[in-house]
């Protein structure tokens, strides 16, 4: 049997929909089991043992078409379209697999024939499980986590970049006060701010990172921190994964970064607003929120309170819910 998980766009999506690929090796015999994605997607999943081969899409209507043709070629027995976007229902559709799964909406439903109903399981890995009921995988949800397969020479080169730092492992906490979308995020001066009180705190180190194109928010944070270290360049997936790994835990929005520290076995402290459901109840992850009777709404494109969720926290009470659980 051959099954195409589909998550084309988002980072963090991509490393939250690929626990499905384990269960399904766990569960079919003999399954091959390809995922499409973005090629800044493809970064996240490689080496993952669960996943026997990656697929790319290109941006543009050329490389959605190039993208259907190659999938079609693939002969797919099953495609899992977890995304649901424009493009991702085209190439479910135009697949030529006899069973073409996602969730249920209210409609375009017709690019599918097995539609399955959403459950809440109170974080999103878990809930996403459920499109597998539409390849016969009709067991108990399992409660797998995301998870991030590092080389043994990524291993190497992130301990060379902290080296490089004068850090040694464990020594240190990564801060990443950054997200995709400023205005879902807290203030990059109250990450600095945070970040002093936990150096304080827990003795240890904190380090600024960040990706291309966010070096004046990773700049505002790290002005702020008492006794810190910034890298020195922007890192890429795998490296900043690999840094992540040798630290001692993460500071970060509710963004990618913090699914990622949380997919390499890392406690993970997490500044929520107006969402839930994205990190688990797990003792790896330090849930910290301004607790507003209208938090969460799941809605920030439409807030009326200027995200007083994020405005409101200040680093002062963030602090004082992290001591004790860290």
């Amino acid at each position: 049997m051959k099954i195409l998980l589909i998550q084309i766009r988002q980072l963090g999506d991509v490393l939250l929909s690929s626990p499905l690929g384990r269960v399904i090796k766990e569960e079919i015999p003999n399954v091959e089991v390809h995922f499409l994605t973005s090629v800044a997607g493809k970064e996240i999943l490689e080496r993952n043992p669960f996943i026997d081969k990656i697929l790319t899409i290109d941006k543009g209507f050329i490389g959605e078409l190039k993208t259907i043709f190659k999938v079609y070629r693939e002969k797919y027995d099953a495609v899992v379209d977890i995304q649901r976007t424009g493009r991702s229902k085209r190439i479910t559709f135009f697949s030529g697999a006899s069973v073409r799964v996602a969730f249920k909406r209210k409609r375009e439903n017709f690019y599918y024939n097995k539609l399955i109903e959403w459950k809440s399981y109170g974080y999103t890995v878990w809930e996403r499980m459920e499109l597998l009921r539409g390849i016969g995988i009709n067991k108990p949800i399992k409660k797998y986590l995301p998870k991030t397969y590092l080389s043994e020479e990524e291993l190497k080169k992130g301990r060379e970049i902290i080296e490089k730092l004068r850090l040694q492992e464990r020594s240190f906490f990564v801060v990443v006060p950054t997200s995709r979308r400023i205005r879902r995020a807290w203030q990059p001066e109250k990450f600095g701010i945070l970040a002093t009180y936990l150096s304080r705190y827990t003795g240890l180190k904190p380090l600024v990172v960040y990706a291309p194109g966010e070096e004046e928010l990773a700049e505002r944070a790290y002005s702020c921190i008492e006794d810190g270290v910034i890298i020195e360049e922007p890192l890429s997936i795998r490296m900043l994964a690999s840094v992540i790994s040798h630290s001692a835990f993460l500071l970060g929005n509710d963004s990618f970064a913090s699914h990622l520290s949380l997919s390499l076995g890392r406690k993970t402290i997490v500044i929520l607003g107006p969402n839930e459901g994205w990190f688990p109840e797990v003792k790896l992850v330090i849930k910290i929120k301004k607790n507003l009777p209208c938090q969460p709404c799941g809605n920030w494109k439409t807030c009326s309170r200027d995200m007083a969720c994020y405005t409101e926290l200040s680093p002062k009470e963030a602090f004082n819910q992290i001591v004790g659980v860290l």
